[in-house]
């Protein structure tokens, strides 16, 4: 123990003075001038001990003790300045703590997969067409797995929803088909049970079903037993033969139930059908780089390699792709996350010189301190030590009440936004997130502890003494503090920028014309299982049931159907003849975007204008097969034609028909509001067996109807009322049916911009706290400059000057520094939201509307915080201010 140490060392002293005296008293010396002469030539005492002190090894333990307490003892006799600075510290690092937690869950923290770096993800690509990804058809996949020799193993799944009969209710959940092979590249076994054998995953397959661990939990109450008993999944009888490990998911898709993937033979013809998603593991002794060279060697001459014509893969026009399965979850999210921890690094940023700021003005009040530590001995070192100790004790203390805002805010942050951010399962304050924190908050201590140390030392501890401790200030503290102030004032403008440019984004997005009138419409989804429902007029009757039940209920004024709901869906892209159009030459054959099945009554119940000719009437019913295209599609196939009357016919084998088409449709925004429109082909429920006559049952959804439909309904009734209804007329028609996502259309435009409103949210939230913080900075300085300035004030005022010039003074002063700050963050705003441009939607990185705005709002804010400390200047009384003097 650092005491034990110290009385030890004062007995050997104490006893090599008494042997020195004694050693004198022999000499014939009195015992008082033996103990005197014992003293003098031992020398100082203290000092030797300090000396010894010195070079013990616990010694720069014992100082950090000593600097820890003292700071304490110090802060806590400051309460108001302690809890100002702890706040705004926790604030700074809780902000940086939550967004490191999101940046580090989805973009550093790898796969939850062994070797997550050998798994690649494929898809193809339409160059001429411009389709940057799609699916990949069954064909070509069988294709890949026999022909390429840089993946030990390649996996095909899809992803889509089934119905469940859980303990409780009837549950819609989200599925992955796949097949015995994925297993192999995910290499990650079942908690119970077992995975899929490759003989199930065939053709003709038993029916298994595999759970995930939060589904095992919240439907079936974790129960034991569950393994080896049966499940309804869309009507269809199911074992249970294994449970996913906790937090286990494919790709980001948040599977419920894994289904065994069983394509037909009959899948092999259909070379143009995209939709397999494919994942492959690269072997061992495979690079990257060589699998690259490999798969662009196979697209030149696949049709060679794998023996086929027709729709093979060519270079310049279709091709396959492959990117890092992480690279493809994270996507444009990784741009978004960095910008968000960069603008919450400038708050800190900001804070900090708040911070510094703060302490420069406290070192005024603890000037004869600093001198008399410096009169007794302490160095600069020392000092910086103490005043080290300090501001890391405050940084520690604000982080750990800002780890507890990034916690809450994190949560917040999901519950929001659960669908914006990718791997959002993996958001948490885990040991690399802490580790930040207390890494971020020690950093920050010593930053802005180091501020009093601008205090001139230098000049000695007797000229530090004789100076008064309320007067004056060295003209280099001002400057650094005026100097903290602008950059505070920067750095704010840098966020209210990034802010105005999100929420231009934002409105301009909401602007956009999806082409319907989503006021007063509600929808909601009803998927039939094929198993329950193998019949196609079963489920057409069903659908027409329920529309009419909904169509006689008071104050709904139109009802209808539609297989994909705008304004975001899946693109079909589906090979189609066209009639009277010739493609260029070189380019691929007709590609159709979206395939669009609706029932009678769709356009008027969603508001989509008819263009030209006339929408499905209820004599289509029975009648010669009609379809309705958009504008985009009339444009682009049809350009200088009348498109009324022409033909299009789906390519899915001869005995696919020609449908006459009746009318052109106001384009709708089906890919995204802000996404170009694509081609569109609308078709009649009622007629779709005519249409697809080689195609039925569950095969059918590929090609534009799996028996889940879309209700669309407009009525000026609120929710609350409509929603009684609407259950009871499914729950009449069936109960197994779950009633899925029933919102108003405002809420999924709304939904669909989630992260565009995500980071207009955050940024907005960075800038306030910015300006905030700035805010503070300037009426601090004020504050202090009246509080120094308070004699030359009165003064001032006592040989006639009027109040407005003293407010004007003060004003000027606020707003100079303000200004300075403006425009240098304004430069600092034209160069890095250029940064932004991928995530802004029709406005510039440097619009001048916005760079106005936010002058406008910071020279607000700037003359609101100087207006308070200006006012107390002109209530300075010249007869109070001269007699402290």
């Amino acid at each position: 123990m650092p005491r034990d140490h110290d009385d030890e060392l004062k007995r050997e002293i104490q006893t090599h003075l008494e042997l020195e005296a004694e050693e004198r008293v022999a000499d014939g010396m009195s015992e008082a001038d033996a103990r005197y002469a014992a003293r003098r030539a031992f020398g100082n005492v203290t000092r030797t001990q300090e000396d010894v002190r010195a070079v013990w090894a616990r010694r720069w333990i014992d100082e950090i003790v000593q600097d820890v307490r003292y700071a304490l003892r110090t802060l806590r006799k400051a309460p108001g300045f302690t809890t100002v600075a702890v706040l705004t510290l926790a604030l700074g690092i809780g902000a940086n703590t939550a967004m490191f937690s999101v940046v580090n869950a989805v973009i550093l923290k790898p796969l939850g997969y062994p070797h997550p770096e050998q798994l690649r993800f494929l898809t193809t690509r339409f160059e001429r067409q411009g389709v940057e990804q799609s699916s990949v058809s069954a064909p070509e996949y069988f294709e890949l797995t026999e022909i390429n020799r840089s993946f030990s193993v390649v996996g095909a799944f899809t992803i889509g929803e089934v119905n469940l009969a859980a303990l409780d209710r009837p549950r819609r959940v989200t599925r992955a088909t796949v097949n015995a092979e994925l297993l192999e590249v995910l290499a990650v076994q079942p908690e119970r049970g077992r995975w899929f054998r490759r003989d199930e995953t065939r053709a003709n397959g038993p029916a298994l079903v595999i759970l995930s661990h939060e589904l095992w939990r919240s439907a079936f109450g974790a129960r034991e037993n569950i393994v080896g008993r049966t499940i309804e999944i869309d009507g269809l009888t199911r074992e249970v033969i294994g449970i996913m490990p906790a937090r286990f998911d494919l790709m980001d898709n948040r599977v419920d139930v894994w289904l065994p993937l069983q394509l037909a033979p009959a899948f092999r013809q259909f070379r143009e059908s995209h939709f397999l998603n494919v994942l492959g593991r690269l072997k061992d002794e495979v690079t990257a780089q060589q699998a690259e060279a490999e798969l662009a060697s196979l697209v030149a001459n696949w049709g060679e390699r794998a023996g086929v014509r027709g729709h093979v893969f060519k270079r310049g026009d279709h091709v396959m792709q492959m990117e890092p399965v992480q690279d493809e979850i994270v996507g444009s999210a990784r741009r978004a996350l960095w910008m968000l921890q960069a603008a919450v690094a400038l708050v800190l940023l900001i804070a900090c010189a708040n911070l510094a700021n703060l302490l420069l003005a406290r070192a005024e009040t603890r000037r004869r301190e600093l001198a008399m530590r410096a009169a007794l001995g302490a160095g600069r070192r020392r000092l910086l030590a103490q005043f080290t100790a300090e501001g890391v004790v405050l940084s520690l203390v604000g982080g750990t009440i800002g780890l507890a805002l990034a916690w809450a805010g994190v949560r917040a942050l999901i519950v929001a936004y659960p669908n914006s951010l990718p791997r959002v399962a993996d958001i948490a304050i885990d040991p690399a997130v802490l580790g930040f924190t207390l890494l971020v908050s020690v950093a920050t201590g010593v930053a802005f502890g180091l501020a009093p140390l601008l205090h001139p030392l230098h000049q000695g501890p007797s000229g530090l003494l004789n100076e008064r401790a309320t007067r004056g200030s060295t003209s280099t503290r001002h400057a650094v503090r005026r100097a903290l102030v602008a950059a505070e004032v920067a750095l704010a403008v840098v966020l209210v920028v990034g802010a105005g440019l999100m929420l231009r984004t934002v409105m301009n997005l909401m602007k956009v014309d999806p082409g319907f009138d989503r006021s007063r419409l509600v929808t909601f989804g009803v998927a039939l299982p094929a198993s329950t429902y193998p019949n196609f007029d079963e489920r057409l009757r069903l659908y027409q049931r329920l529309i009419d039940r909904f169509a006689a209920m008071p104050g709904v004024e139109r009802v209808s159907a539609v297989s994909g709901l705008p304004p975001q869906r899946e693109v079909n892209g589906l090979g189609t003849d066209i009639e009277g159009y010739t493609p260029p030459p070189e380019t691929p054959r007709n590609w159709v975007d979206y395939y669009q099945t609706v029932t009678t009554g769709y356009f008027q119940a969603m508001g989509i204008p008819i263009v030209e000719g006339r929408p499905f009437e209820e004599t289509d019913r029975i009648g010669a097969l009609v379809a309705v295209v958009n504008e985009t599609f009339a444009r682009r196939f049809w350009k200088d034609l009348d498109p009324i009357g022409r033909r299009v016919r789906p390519r899915f084998g001869d005995g696919t028909p020609w449908v006459t088409v009746v009318g052109v449709a106001k384009d709708v925004k089906q890919g995204g509001v802000d996404q170009a429109t694509g081609t569109e082909l609308y078709f009649l429920l009622e007629q779709l067996p005519q249409i697809f006559p080689t195609i039925s049952g569950p095969n059918l959804g590929d090609w534009g109807h799996d028996g889940n439909m879309n209700i669309v309904l407009r009525s000026a009734l609120p929710m609350a009322t409509l929603q009684p209804p609407i259950a009871a007329a499914v729950r009449e028609a069936d109960p197994s049916l779950p009633i899925i996502r029933l919102q108003l259309m405002d809420e999924v435009i709304s939904g669909s911009l989630g992260r565009p409103r995500m980071l207009m949210h955050l940024f907005a939230g960075f800038a306030a706290l910015a300006l905030l913080l700035a805010a503070i900075g300037t009426y601090g300085v004020l504050s202090y400059l009246v509080t120094e300035r308070r004699r030359e004030i009165g003064i001032r005022m006592a040989l006639g000057a009027k109040r407005e010039a003293v407010l004007r003074s003060i004003m000027a002063h606020g707003l100079k520094l303000t200004f300075i700050g403006l425009a240098a963050g304004l430069a600092g705003a034209l160069a890095l939201t250029r940064l932004m441009e991928t995530l802004l939607f029709e406005v510039r990185p440097t619009d001048p509307a916005t760079m106005v705005s936010v002058a406008a709002v910071i020279t607000l804010v700037a003359i609101i915080a100087c207006l308070v400390p200006a006012h107390r200047a002109t209530r300075v009384d010249p007869i109070a201010a001269l007699r402290e003097e």
